[in-house]
């Protein structure tokens, strides 16, 4: 019976041991587990730490070439306005510069006709200054607009109607002031008199 008792003590022990020997197993299991996860994390975190500096360094350089393209911007824009504005005043110049000569002939058949009674030669010479003029402004793109033929409300301002049987209807009669166009563009439209049938009593518009 007592011996009996001893067996049982004995089976119990080894099954404690056993027990605890499978614990520790699973503890060290367990730490080990706990001890590779940590591991992993450290080298995610160094991996994350890597991206993240490799990013604000590219951030960086993305910064100081914005500020360098931007820096250049506001430089090309300031040339081009200087530029601009240098062609500008070179191109007043190269104009005065001929409408000067136009004046200095003026201001001789002006002093000329101080002198001389010869108005023949007055008028010629106003005829060749008013040449020159025409001539100067045509150099700079500056032309007259045609102030006969049809009339053209693109290039034409009716001032005026003329009953007429004997002109086309809507055929320019009179220019009562030139008109010019720079490059193409109308900067004074011609002011005109409209030829109209005896039976149309409207202006042409």
């Amino acid at each position: 019976m007592e011996e009996n008792k001893e067996n049982t003590q004995n089976q119990e022990k080894e099954r404690e041991e056993v027990k605890a020997e499978n614990q520790e197993a699973e503890n060290k299991q367990d730490q080990e587990e706990k001890t590779e996860s940590v591991e992993e994390l450290k080298e995610k975190i160094k991996q994350l730490e890597e991206k993240l500096k490799k990013t604000e360094d590219q951030a960086k350089k993305l910064s100081v070439l914005y500020q360098t393209l931007q820096q250049d911007f506001e430089a090309y824009k300031a040339r081009a306005i200087k530029e601009r504005q240098t062609a500008i005043e070179e191109a007043i110049e190269k104009f005065a510069k001929e409408l000067l000569n136009v004046i200095d002939n003026f201001e001789k058949a002006l002093e000329s006709a101080k002198v001389s009674e010869d108005i023949s030669a007055l008028t010629k010479g106003v005829q060749m200054i008013h040449y020159q003029l025409v001539s100067t402004l045509e150099k700079f793109g500056i032309q007259e607009i045609a102030g006969e033929g049809e009339f053209n409300p693109q290039h034409h301002e009716a001032i005026d109607t003329y009953i007429s049987t004997e002109h086309k209807p809507n055929e320019i009669v009179k220019v009562l002031q030139k008109g010019y166009t720079y490059k193409g563009k109308v900067i004074r439209p011609a002011r005109v008199v409209v030829a109209v049938p005896p039976e149309e009593k409207e202006e042409i518009t």
